[in-house]
């Protein structure tokens, strides 16, 4: 893992500070440089982190994170592309309490707790993890021998309708 990019999120936050960088994907922590659904593991991400307030003078952080990935379609297994475009508006809480109350009022509300120091890798990962496809598969895969091996195979509900209208 590459050396964390430590910020005091409520300083970045109250300053309106811009934080902007990149982060190549086997840099990043095992969940990310060793994940079954990534092709390439060279890939650089781009981020950026700008702080802010919002009209309610709450503390926020907006994260965007982008790259042109590579994954594995898990029915061909062969690379795919995946446009990773993702921005995130995440507010800052002093509290538990008024963490939960914000997230029970606003549904589409992303917060957490203040802390005194924030990876902003880890923000980056987090953001990859929610946003990376369960099962990513092409549309349509159009490779010869996947089409060849299906077009051999007799369909076993078939023999089950034929066993069944049999009775």
């Amino acid at each position: 893992m590459s050396d964390p990019i430590l910020i005091d999120p409520q300083a970045v936050a109250a300053q309106a500070q811009h934080l902007a960088g990149q982060i190549r994907l086997n840099e990043m922590d095992e969940r990310i440089a060793r994940h079954e659904c990534l092709a390439e593991r060279e890939t650089p991400v781009d981020f950026a982190l700008q702080g802010g307030r919002d009209k309610r003078e709450r503390l926020y952080l907006d994260l965007s994170v982008s790259a042109q990935l590579s994954l594995v379609c898990q029915r061909c297994m062969q690379p795919m592309p995946f446009v990773l475009d993702e921005r995130a508006r995440i507010v800052l809480f002093d509290n538990e309490t008024a963490l939960d109350e914000a997230m029970a009022a606003e549904e589409e509300l992303e917060g957490m707790l203040l802390e005194p120091e924030l990876d902003v890798g880890m923000l980056v990962e987090d953001q990859i993890l929610m946003t990376l496809p369960y099962a990513p598969c092409h549309s349509d895969c159009e490779h010869g021998k996947l089409a060849e091996i299906n077009q051999d195979r007799p369909n076993p509900f078939a023999a089950l309708a034929a066993l069944k209208s049999g009775r």
